[in-house]
């Protein structure tokens, strides 16, 4: 069983040093940990199948992360954009497409009616003799009653 100090699995986790004290002063960790004799004094170690188990190893972590730059870094720039717009470029082109399609409808639409009012326009603007005729020809009351 492999036994780390507190500085290494702080480094090992990316934690801080206290966090890993603090998983050492509880009480189900005490079988895990042991002191060791060192420069300054006794350090406190940790195993590190159970620190792995209460937080996840930083180096593994880094090294995906290392892979995926380094793949970044190969592929060309531009082809790492275009690949990633490329879907919303072809929905894009077929909003502007469907757009084009209804602008050239409401235009034919637009010409017929103009045309429809011209035509309108052209035709000789309707009498209301009818109604002039009654307007003029009714008396008022009070002429009605004197008989004017």
């Amino acid at each position: 069983m492999n036994y780390i100090t507190l500085k290494e699995a702080a480094k090992a986790t990316g934690l801080n040093e206290m966090t890993i004290r603090r998983l050492c002063k509880k009480a189900d960790s005490k079988p895990y940990i042991r002191l060791k004799e060192g420069k300054n004094g006794s350090l406190y170690t940790i195993q590190t199948n159970y620190l792995f188990d209460k937080y996840p190893p930083k180096t593994a972590f880094d090294k995906l992360e290392q892979d995926s730059l380094n793949t970044r870094v190969n592929v060309d720039p531009i082809q790492v954009y275009t690949q990633d717009y490329t879907p919303v470029l072809a929905v894009k082109d077929e909003l502007i497409q469907v757009l084009k399609d209804e602008i050239a409808y409401l235009r034919e639409e637009n010409k017929g009616l103009r045309e429809e009012n011209k035509e309108l326009k052209l035709l000789p603007a309707p009498h209301n003799v009818t109604q002039e005729a009654t307007e003029n020809h009714r008396k008022s009351f009070w002429q009605r009653i004197w008989g004017k």
